[in-house]
């Protein structure tokens, strides 16, 4: 399992660790040449300070070197060697030589008045650098007509150990490594140390999740005000979803609770019936009625069972619409004709005002003819044996053909019982005592809506008055 921690430290690793690696590789090189340089510009000078001992004299050529003030080349204390060689022929060595007769210091074919570094063992066995330069003595003013230019050639070869300066590059190399690999163990620490802490109040909030009991209604997140605001925000979704899933496990609770309240009462008919059935066979009264009251009571659990489906199957029933052009009027007619058998005076009470052109609407017809019905049928329900139901039809700001059904109530219902009424089971009180009314018409309404992109209100635009309006599609 990939672990977001490891890479951020794997990433911010490796990225620092090239980027520094390249960076301390850079530096190391420059102060490489950089200390190369003045090696051998240190080397140089002190070279051209010997070569200028070197005078041309009647008498032939003379190096006037004085060695109590350059102790370097003496023969107990010196390090360091020089040799010269005029017109081929060795001329003078430097005193620091005298321990080694039989040394002879670099001397290899260059051009006049040129110089040359080469890398060399030392005459005592250490590694070093020698320059050689081969040139012609500067002669005097006064004896330039008696001396050619290049009749004295001199060829100089000074050799440095380098063991000090080697030894300064690596001691300098072990430095930039171990401050390479400090600086990277430090940034690995860093990295990892404020990831833990970053992750800390995520990790607090995954404790409070585990420790979660969705089935209490007081099980919630904690409230902090000072938090981060990434955390901040997935501690509010997470609360927002335990509020939603609470509320639907307590619908689903109370749904459930309802569905047996629904099934008990026919089911103890059911009993009830039989036990006396059987305790009086020869009961003509009961034994006559026996037979059409289980049908009307089983006829009754069938609906209950059947509406309960279509409304837990709405999303499988969605995959059989068949829409199709209808006329708003024409159809709604035809539901008024279709329920009018079990009202009276139906055409009379529902008062239809049509505001629309004769243009078609794209739907499917069976959930409109359900929504339709039980939208009608629950008006002529809770309103007033005579009262008007008003029924419009008209397109609102969108352009989207609406139809806004109004009724007076027979008994006022709550802001709180208006916000229930499309929950499954959910009936008022006049509606609890009749055998074919069980809350699940606008249940199914509701779903309808849903599964087909229709928008349903309700809303009490007046004392006991109740107004639904169902926005469907535009119109074809």
């Amino acid at each position: 399992m990939k672990s977001i921690k490891k890479d951020i430290v794997r990433s911010v690793t490796i990225t620092t660790s090239v980027i520094i690696f390249s960076v301390f590789m850079a530096i190391d090189i420059v102060l490489d040449d950089w200390v190369q340089n003045k090696f051998n510009e240190s080397l140089t000078i002190k070279a051209n300070y010997l070569k200028s001992l070197i005078k041309v004299k009647e008498e032939g050529v003379e190096f006037d070197f004085a060695g109590e003030f350059m102790p370097e080349f003496a023969l107990h204390k010196g390090k360091q060697y020089f040799q010269l060689w005029i017109d081929g022929k060795p001329f003078e060595r430097s005193e620091s030589l005298q321990a080694f007769p039989e040394e002879q210091l670099a001397k290899v074919d260059i051009a006049i008045n040129s110089t040359k570094f080469i890398n060399v063992t030392l005459p005592d066995g250490r590694n070093g650098i020698a320059l050689m330069s081969y040139f012609t003595p500067q002669i005097p003013s006064n004896m330039r007509n008696k001396i050619y230019y290049n009749e004295h050639a001199v060829f100089f070869t000074i050799a440095i150990s380098n063991d000090e300066f080697s030894n300064a590059l690596i001691a300098l190399d072990v430095v930039f490594w171990l401050v390479f690999f400090t600086f990277i163990a430090g940034v690995r620490y860093l990295v990892i140390f404020q990831i833990d802490k970053g992750l800390k109040p995520l990790n607090l909030l995954n404790q409070e999740v585990a420790h979660l009991k969705v089935d209490k209604s007081n099980s919630s997140l904690k409230k902090i005000t000072d938090e981060h605001i990434e955390v901040a925000t997935i501690r509010a979704e997470l609360s927002r979803f335990i509020e939603f899933s609470q509320a639907t496990l307590e619908e689903e609770q109370r749904l459930s609770a309802d569905i047996a309240h629904e099934l008990k009462t026919p089911i103890s008919e059911i009993i009830s019936l039989s036990e006396l059935n059987i305790q009086y066979p020869d009961d003509m009264r009961i034994s006559e009625s026996y037979s059409q009251d289980m049908l009307s009571i089983a006829l009754r659990m069938e609906h209950i069972v059947s509406n309960l489906m279509m409304l837990n199957q709405g999303d499988e029933y969605l995959l059989n619409q068949q829409n199709e052009d209808i006329i708003l009027l024409d159809t709604i007619n035809d539901v008024l004709l279709t329920i009018g058998s079990g009202h009276e005076n139906i055409s009379e009470r529902v008062q239809i005002s049509n505001l629309l052109t004769s243009k078609t609407v794209n739907l499917d017809i069976v959930s409109f003819n359900i929504i339709m019905s039980n939208l009608i049928n629950n008006a002529l329900f809770y309103s007033p044996a005579e009262s008007i139901i008003t029924l419009q039809l008209k397109v609102n700001n969108d352009g989207v053909p609406q139809i806004t059904l109004n009724n007076e109530l027979t008994s006022p219902i709550s802001d709180e019982q208006l916000n229930k009424i499309f929950k499954p089971l959910y009936r008022i009180d006049k509606s609890r005592s009749e055998k074919n009314r069980y809350g699940l018409g606008l249940s199914i309404v509701k779903k309808l809506c849903v599964i087909n992109n229709y928008d349903i209100t309700v809303s009490l635009p007046q004392k006991n008055y109740i107004q639904f309006t169902l926005s469907l599609n535009k119109f074809k």
